[in-house]
């Protein structure tokens, strides 16, 4: 873990620390002649404290740190970082307290010295879909030649991604952070923090529509890493997806375009699915042309592949490390995730989220891996689509109906729309079940379900779609599919 001492968790959290009861007491003399100049690493959560590190007593609506501040000393931690004096009082005799106006923006300040004093060069992702897959397959790309970091999980917010640059060492030679998205000017305020050199802009869809108003107002949004890259940057954009072509001339950085169509800097050709087994294609960037294998299906996954490839590429990466890095890729769970089970079954685990532009991917990713077998979709409610909702549940419903699947279930309100959609357009009754709760889809697939079915499961975050994998998986000897 990155060590820091007093001095400059002072400096660049912009606090006054308590050595001897008084906030305004001297910066550390005391401690440091107690022999502890200096902390190893960084902790928000008190339950995982092992030793030498800085608490950030951060408050957030369920919770405050500060209750927590005696205990994280108590295991272990040797200063911690506070707003509020009377609910850490007496600490000051054990251990320094530094004190701020806001611990977060404390957290974001020493994350961001972190970031500086290392120098390494800093890849930021962002995007309505595919900026975890992207994230995760840029840093398997980089790990073949160097020792890279990345964002873990999806803790792309304003405390993961400080957390993530806290945990870069003098050892890393580059770094991979995810950039979520919520609102205007968070990219923003995440991109003052990482200091990114590359920034990739996956694609622009209507994920968060209800939040922001429209699409326009989402690639704004996220246009602003791209806004923050300096002349010296690197954006990469998504030469099919209109919204980012035009984030170029928001831009003082060189950009790079990847896609499928004609005209991109990084492109992939001679695309071929091989169902369960992903997807093969050649990538040609410049005079160079190389043939890769990406181990998970559907065309998404391809533009993913060359996002990651062209942050890559563009970094001075040779051909062999990105066709490696890409061939040992393993998509995190809910992401595309494919489980053979005991009852002779093929489920894609794609559960983590759903958007109209993911469920069109899932769906083109459910024939693939299907083929001529049966094919089962169980989609849930997409949320936070706002007024164009119902049409984007109908559109699914004319979308699975299209593909076509031969058992479409629904889970939810929303889902159902998708359900009578496709009813309308001449599905079979018995081909169509609509569920309000995940427990009665689980019930209607042990009825509907058989061997050599490929079911797809997928829906937004809260519908909890996971739970149905589990029931689906659970007890039957199943488990991931082997690379």
């Amino acid at each position: 873990m990155p060590r820091f001492s007093l001095e400059e968790i002072i400096a660049a959290t912009d606090g006054r620390c308590d050595t001897a009861g008084s906030p305004a007491g001297p910066a550390g003399e005391v401690f440091a002649a107690a022999g502890v100049p200096v902390f190893t690493g960084v902790c928000t959560d008190s339950r995982v404290v092992s030793g030498g590190e800085v608490f950030f007593a951060l408050a957030g609506p369920n919770f405050d740190g500060h209750d927590f501040a005696a205990d994280a000393v108590a295991k272990g931690a040797r200063c911690v970082v506070a707003s509020s004096p009377d609910k850490v009082a007496g600490l000051a005799t054990s251990v320094p307290v530094v004190f701020v106006d806001d611990t977060l923006k404390a957290l974001q300040g020493l994350a961001r010295y972190n970031r500086c004093r290392l120098g390494i060069p800093v890849v930021a992702v962002t995007g309505s879909t595919g900026k975890t897959t992207t994230k995760d397959m840029a840093h398997g790309i980089f790990m073949e030649r160097m020792r890279s970091a990345r964002t873990e999980e999806n803790f792309n917010n304003e405390v993961g991604v400080p957390l993530t640059l806290l945990s870069l060492e003098p050892y890393h030679e580059i770094c991979v952070v995810e950039l979520g998205m919520r609102g205007r000017g968070q990219v923003r305020d995440l991109a003052e923090i990482a200091r990114p050199d590359v920034g990739i802009v996956t694609n622009v869809g209507p994920s968060h529509v209800e939040l922001l108003g429209s699409i326009e107002n989402i690639a704004l949004a996220k246009a602003e890493l791209v806004e923050a890259l300096g002349s010296d940057g690197i954006a990469i954009l998504n030469a099919d997806c209109e919204h980012t072509v035009a984030m170029k001339d928001r831009t003082r950085a060189k950009v790079v375009f990847f896609g499928v169509q004609r005209g991109a800097d990084v492109t992939a050709a001679c695309i071929e699915s091989l169902g369960e087994g992903g997807t093969r294609f050649v990538i040609s960037y410049g005079q160079r042309s190389f043939k890769v294998h990406v181990p998970v299906p559907g065309i998404h996954n391809v533009y993913n592949a060359l996002a990651a490839s062209a942050a890559a590429l563009v970094l001075g990466m040779d051909s062999f490390a990105v066709a490696d890095g890409l061939a040992h890729f393993e998509p995190s769970h809910g992401r595309s995730g494919i489980v053979e089970t005991a009852r002779g079954y093929t489920v894609i685990d794609d559960t983590y989220n759903a958007n109209p532009a993911s469920m069109r991917a899932a769906l083109a990713t459910l024939r693939d891996v299907a083929g001529g077998r049966r094919k089962i979709a169980v989609l849930g409610n997409m949320l936070e689509l706002g007024e164009i909702s119902p049409e984007a549940h109908r559109e699914l419903g004319r979308a699975a109906a299209a593909l076509p699947c031969d058992v479409l279930v629904t889970v939810g309100d929303l889902a159902r729309l998708a359900g009578e959609e496709a009813l309308r357009l001449g599905k079979i009754p018995r081909d169509v079940v609509m569920c309000d709760t995940g427990a009665e889809a689980v019930d209607a697939l042990a009825s509907v379900a058989g061997p050599g079915d490929v079911i797809l499961v997928k829906g937004s975050r809260a519908m909890r779609m996971e739970e149905i994998v589990s029931a689906l998986v659970d007890g039957t000897g199943g488990g991931p599919r082997d690379s």
